[in-house]
């Protein structure tokens, strides 16, 4: 049977949960792509997977390195929600980067239906052979 490298999601998301609710708070960050959920928040973060595909085997099927894509969406609303937006980014691009990964895109900023609400998206993405960095 081929060896398969397992996804790291559970672990990404834990540990760059625990860095984001430093601003938004226990509840307010999660990998629920929905942006109903950032309408009712002053702070709101996800992290959700793009994709995790394969980049290195052998003709077997064994797995050797995989490649995967985060994005973050960050949402903050209120008084300075612009300057709030950029210090969760800020946050949450230390945690990926403690983890290994590089910026692929962003921070850019980008329109919300609430013109009250601040977002701001980037990806992130790295090589995975089974272990992420702390």
């Amino acid at each position: 049977m081929p060896d398969t490298i397992e996804s790291p999601v559970l672990e990404v998301f834990s540990k760059w949960g625990a860095a984001v609710s430093k601003i938004t708070g226990a509840d307010n960050y999660s990998m629920d792509g929905s942006e109903t959920n950032a309408s009712d928040k002053k702070a709101y973060a996800q992290l959700y997977m793009l994709g995790n595909p394969i980049t290195r085997g052998d003709l077997e099927g064994d797995e050797c390195a995989t490649m995967p894509s985060f994005q973050v969406n960050c949402f903050t609303s209120g008084s300075k929600a612009l300057t709030r937006v950029y210090e969760l980014d800020k946050i949450s691009h230390k945690a990926m980067v403690s983890m290994g990964f590089r910026r692929t895109y962003g921070p850019e900023p980008m329109f919300f239906g609430d013109s009250g609400i601040k977002k701001l998206v980037s990806r992130y993405s790295r090589i995975y052979t089974g272990t992420l960095l702390d």
